[in-house]
């Protein structure tokens, strides 16, 4: 029976191994027509553009699936509809509409003070039709 070749592993900091693949992406695309450079720079450009208007938050699930229904039936974009809403929250916050002092505990962790804790009727009325 042969004995199985042994082969070096190499460990690659995940720093130098994402700058290998950077720099493998752009021989590929350095290859590629100029058109199609063309296009995906602009792509790269416009996604480049929107970054600042995005933000990544943690919904419960029915907070999204309601959003996502709520834009579905409306058929109107989803960021759109979460913008108003925010937008109302935080008006209705400064005028002193929503008091978040119900929902406060304590946190245990070192970076925040308080947690918000949500009643289950709170979360799970979010896809409730009107009227039912």
């Amino acid at each position: 029976m042969a004995e199985p070749k042994k082969e070096r592993r190499s460990s690659l900091d995940p720093a130098v191994a994402d700058l290998l693949r950077g720099m493998q992406q752009k021989q590929v695309e350095a290859q590629l027509p100029r058109r199609e450079r063309e296009k995906l720079s602009r792509e790269r450009a416009k996604i480049q553009a929107r970054r600042d208007q995005r933000a990544t938050y943690d919904l419960p699930p029915a907070i999204r699936e309601g959003i996502r229904l709520l834009a579905e039936d409306l058929r109107l974009p989803a960021s759109q509809l979460a913008t108003l809403a925010l937008a109302r929250f935080l008006a209705d916050y400064q005028k002193g509409l929503i008091n978040l002092g119900q929902y406060k505990y304590p946190s245990r962790s070192p970076r925040y003070d308080w947690n918000l804790i949500f009643p289950d009727e709170l979360i799970l009325g979010v896809n409730r039709k009107k009227g039912s």
